[in-house]
């Protein structure tokens, strides 16, 4: 084998394996770095709050101009007997019912402003701190 073909086996082999490559992100990055933009990230693509937080049309799409205003929840009982279950999603958008501590606490430790987990099937998020600030920023600046 002459010297050149061991020196290309060797950048072949070592491809992708350098240690200045980034290591993955538990939750990918948003386009931007401002605070509301990743709130509109968090709540659209991750969390997902704007399918059940907006109401839909008669074919099932998200009504653009009302998202976060609150939506009927499609499933009407509790699937487990016994469960608190919500019939509607609280409208969001302004998030003026919530001061920003307890939708932070809410957000990060599944707890409402009330002192217990919100009603079923709004999910106990375990979010990061910075998570949960902003979507907090994105829904309150949201007219």
């Amino acid at each position: 084998m002459s010297l050149i073909g061991a020196a290309a086996i060797v950048v072949v082999g070592t491809r992708g394996a350098s240690s200045a490559d980034p290591a993955p992100s538990p939750s990918p990055a948003p386009p931007s770095g401002s605070a509301i933009e990743r709130g509109r990230y968090l709540t659209h693509d991750v969390a997902m709050c704007v399918q059940c937080h907006s109401p839909r049309d008669d074919r099932g799409q998200i009504v653009r101009s009302r998202e976060f205003r609150g939506a009927p929840i499609p499933v009407e009982a509790p699937p487990f007997p016994g469960t608190s279950w919500a019939s509607r999603a609280p409208n969001i958008r302004g998030v003026d019912a919530y001061p920003e501590a307890a939708l932070v606490q809410l957000l990060r430790e599944g707890i409402a402003k009330n002192g217990a987990p919100p009603d079923l099937p709004m999910p106990p998020f375990r979010m990061s701190r910075e998570d949960a600030e902003a979507i907090a920023a994105y829904l309150r600046s949201l007219d």
